[in-house]
């Protein structure tokens, strides 16, 4: 079949968007249509895509309503379908045995990812598996804010459901929350559960450590659910807006075979597919790398993996579309991404080692950008560019503080 017949639809509007258009321009030169509620700076202006706003895209039956207008105007085309956000991933699931019909949809059935998505379930999952994992309280909702905890300050607090707290907008309100005291737990999680949130709340022993202590994996498991592809990252630098924590903004690729392994013998059991992201940390304390979560779609940073030779819409395509057969793959091979400049990591790492190694990369052209494309940077995206760096050094400024610091 000709490759330009293929029709990727991308859900969402951020860079985790981007770079998938981008990897699908990169390998087959294909124009992606971006389905989003609003427009945002990382697809605006660009040429390898068509953007679509749509008011109220996250909600069922506009969802639905929206796709099926999709199906009857590209009826023509090999249409895959992609969430680049969870609600968009959590809407496409739930909604899958009618849209299977109409799109080529990478995605396990709504039980399979059940069991990663809701936090209480996965924590069973890496017992089950071997997985360390930070200590761990799960708080019910109406239970009474005296109860027992035997956890260690600070905390970490993290909702179970992040859709659904996604959904819940209130002044204050955070990707995840670090916590020094008794009081300032009772006080947010009365603050959450006042603004709507109705699922559970995960509180964990913080694992030190600045954000190099952290790694991301990104796995791309076939429809065969058999794992293909693994690539971690060392991560260098991580965002601290409040509702960025947590989200890559520098990394190394970092192979760790035996918890790589680990993570890909529970994917394969639960018979996951497609696209997945998992976050951990290395805590300092025992010498063990522990695991938060797997996200049900891919990480915002997974240009990393595309960039330094896996390109993610190939496997896709190779798999879902040309039925071709992939063999397993753990990256190795040294690379450098970010999504801010190289002076921002400089200035934040604070380790001389990892600084002379990214020098040592750059030089030799193992780097890139997620949103810096030489065929797609015209006028007005050189300018969105060039703002966004500046407004990235504003932002580490105001926000990164001594708690992130070696």
């Amino acid at each position: 079949m000709s490759m330009r017949n293929i029709l990727p639809i991308l859900l969402a509007s951020d860079i985790n968007v981007y770079s998938m258009a981008r990897a699908f321009h990169e390998a087959y030169g294909l124009r992606s249509l971006v389905l989003t509620k609003q427009m945002a700076g990382p697809i605006d202006h660009s040429r390898i895509l068509d953007a679509v706003v749509i008011p109220d895209f996250d909600t069922t039956d506009v969802f639905l309503t929206a796709l099926n207008k999709v199906y009857e105007q590209h009826r023509d085309k090999t249409r895959i379908l992609i969430g680049c956000a969870d609600h968009y991933v959590r809407l496409i699931v739930e909604n899958k045995a009618g849209l299977a019909e109409k799109f080529i949809l990478p995605y396990a059935d709504k039980s399979v990812l059940d069991k990663i998505i809701l936090k209480e379930n996965f924590y069973r999952l890496c017992d089950t598996y071997g997985l360390d994992y930070a200590r761990t309280y799960i708080y019910k909702q109406g239970t009474p804010l005296d109860f027992a905890l035997d956890l260690q300050f600070p905390v970490v607090l993290k909702p179970s459901d992040s859709v659904s707290y996604n959904r819940c907008v209130f002044p204050g309100q955070y990707k995840v929350y670090f916590i020094r005291d008794r009081k300032t737990l009772e006080e947010t999680l009365s603050r959450i559960y006042r603004h709507g949130y109705r699922d559970n709340m995960i509180i964990q022993e913080e694992v030190p450590g600045h954000d190099s202590a952290m790694y991301d994996l990104h796995v791309y498991t076939g429809k065969d659910h058999k794992v293909k592809l693994m690539s971690m990252g060392n991560v260098l630098l991580e965002e601290h807006t409040p509702k960025g924590l947590g989200s890559n903004a520098a990394a190394l690729v970092s192979c760790q075979e035996p918890i790589m392994q680990k993570v890909r013998h529970l994917l394969e059991d639960i018979k996951f597919e497609g696209l997945c992201d998992c976050d951990l940390k290395f805590d300092s304390r025992d010498g063990k790398i522990k695991i938060f979560e797997i996200n049900i779609r891919q990480g915002r940073s997974h240009y990393r993996v595309t960039a330094a030779g896996d390109n993610l819409a190939a496997y896709l395509v190779n798999d879902y579309i040309l039925n071709k057969p992939l063999a397993f793959k753990m990256a190795r091979d040294d690379f450098f991404w970010h999504v801010i400049p190289r002076r921002l990591v400089y200035r934040y790492i604070g380790d001389e080692e990892k600084k002379a190694k990214i020098r040592e990369l750059v030089k030799a052209g193992k780097s890139a950008r997620s949103l810096y494309y030489k065929k797609d940077l015209n006028l007005k995206r050189r300018l969105f560019l060039f703002l966004r760096d500046l407004n990235q050094f504003r932002k580490y400024k105001r926000h990164f503080t001594d708690r992130y610091r070696q």
